[in-house]
């Protein structure tokens, strides 16, 4: 039990710290995550979890990647919010997955593209 509610307590804790970054209310938030105002709130004050489909819509409506979401936040000495290790290893992590997927992504499709010319090239050509 303690785990589900450190879980929604550090859920709702980046919620907060991602409106206030983009100075956005809960109001907003949840036009734009296309959510009730009351399940942002519940989800604020740790009464309520999230679907899989409520979480990637609140973290698509504040800029964010899911996994964000779920990273705790501590406090550095001087007050002020900051990552912590693990969350700064996880986001380089994805980002260096992501440029990984895109080259291969570039050279499928660089392949693809070249296989299709020459299908096309090698077609025989009826007379007009």
């Amino acid at each position: 039990m303690t785990e589900s509610l450190d879980l929604r307590t550090i859920l709702s804790q980046n919620i907060k710290n991602a409106r206030g970054t983009l100075h956005i209310t809960q109001a907003k938030l949840a036009e734009y995550a296309d959510i009730s105002l009351s399940s942002v709130i519940d989800i604020e004050r740790c009464r309520t979890w999230v679907s899989d489909k409520t979480l990637l819509n609140i973290a698509k409506a504040l800029n964010m990647e899911a996994y964000q979401l779920l990273v705790p936040v501590k406090q550095r000495p001087d007050g002020q919010e900051g990552e912590t290790h693990i969350r700064e290893q996880i986001t380089a992590l994805i980002h260096a997955k992501k440029i990984v997927l895109r080259k291969i992504a570039d050279e499928s499709m660089d392949d693809l593209a070249l296989k299709i010319l020459r299908l096309y090239a090698e077609e025989p050509r009826l007379p007009g």
